[in-house]
């Protein structure tokens, strides 16, 4: 009995947390399908973190050189650590390439893309999740109301209803449990763009 009650209760937080991002569709600027903390920012433009010369995002043909190729490859991974970004970005800087500089640019421009373009799959990813959670919410809603809905007066839901809903609540939060890395992923590429386009500026 105490394990039922306790079940009851948990569908019902669940219940009343998925509440929340519904109740705010209606107001501006919020979707009701972002599973995040922070607010769902959808584009990230250059100009939020540059303010240098012209840079080049939809240009072609930096792939035929393999010294642009390496450094935006670089640039753009995460695993690479920022200090060997700026250790290569130093290097072809002093080197004696009179294009030293025109490369950076164009690897800074190949690598923004490229991360832009992660960052929007990530996001693009947390809306599917949010939608299915969403879904799963609504379904718990329905399986909550009735297990509490009994047969008859005196007669406790039965077993298949209370398994039913046990195996979605725990689908549901372990679902939530683990989506709070990667709500934080599109601040961690926003973080490196940042940190990059700094290292270049600095190099130009």
């Amino acid at each position: 009995m105490k394990q039922r009650s306790a079940l009851l209760v948990a569908a019902s937080l669940i219940v009343a947390t998925a509440l929340a991002p519904a109740q705010a569709a209606g107001r501006p600027g919020l979707d009701p399908d972002w599973p995040c903390q922070r607010p769902k920012v959808a584009e990230f433009p250059l100009a939020s973190v540059w303010d240098g010369p012209p840079i080049d995002t939809n240009a072609q043909g930096w792939r035929d050189d393999p010294e642009i190729a390496a450094l935006a490859a670089e640039m753009a991974q995460r695993r690479v650590p920022i200090a060997d970004v700026q250790a290569a970005v130093a290097k072809l800087d002093a080197s004696h390439d009179p294009a030293a500089k025109d490369k950076i640019k164009r690897a800074f421009g190949a690598a923004f893309d490229e991360l832009v373009s992660e960052r929007a799959a990530i996001l693009a990813g947390l809306d599917r999740y949010g939608h299915k959670q969403r879904q799963m919410a609504d379904r718990i809603r329905a399986e909550n109301e009735t297990a509490h809905a009994a047969p008859a007066p005196g007669v406790a839901p039965t077993d298949a209803a209370l398994q039913k809903l046990q195996w979605d609540v725990r689908v549901y939060d372990e679902r939530r449990r683990t989506i709070s890395y990667v709500c934080d992923a599109p601040q961690t590429i926003e973080a490196r763009i940042g940190a990059v386009a700094k290292i270049v500026r600095a190099a130009l």
